[in-house]
């Protein structure tokens, strides 16, 4: 029997213990890297693979130690780090293969995206030569592929795919219960919107970038500029391991991305019995499944020690021992690495002909996307690669594993819903249905798409609910109507948030003198959350933990008991259920302390996590936000916000240099002149 020492002897081997020799760049690089008075960085090169390696040089100044962890996790090495945590999604990163998809595939990549993701490899590196102290063990040398599996490993985690995996992992669930969609299971909220000439109330095109991410970690935005003497120019935010901006605008169009929730992977029942162990049965024959051993290596206290598992696949997908018996799990988009590309082709476009000529890759999985330019032109696409499913099945739960007859093909993909052009004149997306996404007027309809439809949200957020109540009724919509959309602070009635207060307004709160008080306060609520609202705090924090349940498939409290946990929070730390929200939701970094309003499913939309002092500290939602505006004559103004600064780095006067002015919805302006001019 192996020993503990023998196995952190074999883990320090690894995991590097003994330093490799840097890899050389793979050429001379000489971007030129300029900051703005928030640190944003702009940086210059003479081609695309030039300006990468900058992004990779000035994003690593700024947050070295997250970008590491995006490539622990593109190696399947982030439980040696992170522990237990980490090892999901080292688990992931075995299960769909990640490595084995990117060795097989990225010579497929084309040759000028493939120098761009060496060219980034090769700043991080640079800067990692220059700084080795920073450097984590098992992060060295990164490569090309590095990149590309980052990406590979990320994109299906925006559709969902972690709780389908969730849903079949455990040898105690029913995976083959019906699933369905909600409001409360997308996990990255967003939003976005488009005006153009036709009914803006000065002539303008206008698009706002409002994606809801977490405020730290490997998916946080990061505002970043890149220019070639080629001409490739983008301004946007980018994540942790992105080479360039994927969202933003290049000067002649922009374009943002929500979430959405396609049903993007099918479980099949599979049939086996104890006379055929490690057998299963389809189409008249028994197969062998098809078994790989992994090792998960994970950090426990002082130590990290090496964990087996088996993976089991089959002709569907990975194979599952579950309640319901075996099954398999079949996703689209599997072993498809290009989504970075798309990206990549996505922002050199100069048109709408150009963006959806990249838009047509299909390689991103998910994602809805709304597109403006300068000529006018707005357009929404609901991004999904979803399946050709055989028809007379239920797809909602398991179908029958016993066939091949309904294992769709991975590259036969149906037409998904796209509007261009509205005659309404404008277009949002709020992680919704996008049978709403503008007037009622002008919407799509589900019969228009047939084949896409079923697997397609049918819900709303309140979010969604709110743009269509203050924007349709305008005849002509102004900036100022547009921003004020945005930053909208209420619940609509069709709202959860509202559902929610009525279940504890409905309660009989005879001779429960808490309850009552606490009906009195929501009677009186006027459905803002406000920053001096004195009953928004009591409301966010009913509804936050019955949100956050029901994104992670968990048991979500009742609105009553939700109601007397947020009171009994309130009189605990300010003596009262009333405190106005300024005083209760807050802005925190550094030495940075300030009120904020907003809620979980607002327009101003903002999560938060409980500090000790009893407030409630913003970390997800609305943060990186920009807003394009072209004039008639074409000429661009952008405005910029995030809600922190550029940097992650305590010291930095960039790590909160924003925050005062995001509190106040205020805005940097940057140029980016037209790629055309």
């Amino acid at each position: 029997m192996r020993t503990l020492a023998g196995f952190v002897a074999v883990t320090a081997l690894v995991l590097g213990a003994c330093t490799p020799k840097p890899l050389a760049p793979a050429r001379d690089y000489n971007p030129t890297i300029t900051r703005d008075a928030y640190g944003i960085p702009s940086i210059h090169g003479h081609d695309d693979a030039e300006a990468a390696y900058g992004i990779g040089y000035a994003h690593a100044q700024d947050n070295f130690a997250t970008i590491q962890l995006v490539v622990l996790a593109a190696r399947g090495k982030l439980g040696a780090h992170l522990g237990e945590d980490g090892a999901k999604s080292d688990f992931l990163w075995h299960l769909l293969g990640i490595r084995e998809a990117v060795e097989e595939r990225y010579d497929t990549l084309s040759e000028d995206f493939r120098a761009v993701a060496q060219g980034y490899a090769d700043g991080l590196n640079a800067y990692a030569t220059e700084h080795p102290d920073e450097v984590l063990p098992g992060a060295r040398n990164i490569t090309a592929r590095d990149v590309v599996a980052g990406s590979a490993l990320t994109v299906p985690l925006f559709w969902g795919f972690e709780r389908t995996l969730s849903a079949v992992v455990n040898e105690e669930g029913h995976p083959c219960a019906v699933r369905e969609a909600t409001a409360e299971t997308i996990d990255n909220g967003s939003n976005a919107f488009a005006v153009s000439p036709r009914r803006s109330s000065d002539g303008h095109t206008r698009i706002i970038v409002n994606s809801h991410q977490p405020w730290a970690g490997p998916v946080a935005w990061y505002e970043a500029s890149v220019t070639t003497d080629t001409g490739w120019r983008m301004h946007g935010g980018l994540f942790p391991g992105s080479p360039f901006p994927v969202l933003g605008t290049n000067g002649d169009i922009g374009f943002a991305a929500t979430v959405n929730l396609p049903d993007l992977a099918d479980i099949y029942r599979l049939t086996t019995d104890d006379a055929h162990r490690g057998q299963y049965f389809i189409d008249g024959e028994w197969r062998r499944f098809e078994t790989r051993q992994i090792w998960l290596w994970v950090k426990t206290g002082p130590v990290t020690i090496p964990v087996p598992r088996t993976l089991r696949y089959t002709v569907h997908g990975p194979a599952f021992e579950t309640a319901d018996g075996w099954v398999a799990v079949r996703y689209a988009g599997a072993g498809e690495i290009r989504a970075l590309e798309q990206f990549y082709r996505l922002g050199h476009a100069r048109n709408y002909e150009e963006w959806a000529a990249a838009m047509a890759m299909r390689a991103i999985p998910s994602f809805n996307f709304i597109y403006a330019d300068a000529t006018g032109r707005i357009a929404y696409h609901y991004n999904a690669i979803i399946p050709r499913r055989a028809p007379g099945y239920d797809w909602s739960g398991c179908v029958p594993g016993d066939t091949s007859a309904n294992i769709w093909a991975m590259d036969d993909r149906v037409d998904v819903p796209t509007l261009a052009d509205p005659s309404s004149g404008w277009l949002y997306s709020t992680n919704g249905a996008p049978w709403s996404s503008t007037d009622p007027s002008a919407d799509m309809k589900p019969e228009q798409y047939p084949d896409a439809a079923p697997a397609i949200e049918t819900y709303l957020t309140n979010r969604g609910y709110r743009a269509v109540e203050l924007l349709s009724p305008l005849r002509s919509i102004s900036d100022e109507q547009l921003l004020a959309a945005k930053f909208d602070l209420t619940s609509s009635e069709q709202s959860q948030t509202m559902v929610a207060v009525n279940a504890v307004l409905a309660a009989d709160s005879t001779n429960d003198t808490e309850l009552a008080e606490i009906q009195a306060l929501l009677r009186a609520w006027d459905r803002r959350a406000a920053n001096d609202s004195p009953a928004a705090a009591l409301v966010g924090m009913i509804y936050q933990p019955i949100y956050n349940a029901m994104r992670a498939n968990t048991a979500a409290p009742t609105p009553i008991d939700a109601a007397r946990n947020a009171a009994a929070h309130l009189r605990a730390h300010f003596g009262r259920i009333d405190p106005p929200l300024g005083d209760v939701l807050r802005l925190r970094r550094g030495n940075v302390d300030l009120p904020l309003e907003g809620a979980p499913d607002v327009l101003r939309a903002l999560r938060w996590h409980d500090d000790p002092d009893g407030r409630l500290n913003a970390d997800f939602g609305d943060g990186f936000m920009m807003v394009m505006d072209w004039a008639p004559d074409g000429t661009l103004s952008t405005r910029v916000i995030s809600q922190w600064g550029s940097s992650d780095r305590p010291e930095s006067p960039h790590y909160n240099d924003q925050a005062e002015m995001f509190a106040r919805r205020e805005w940097r302006t940057v140029e980016v002149r037209p790629l055309s001019r």
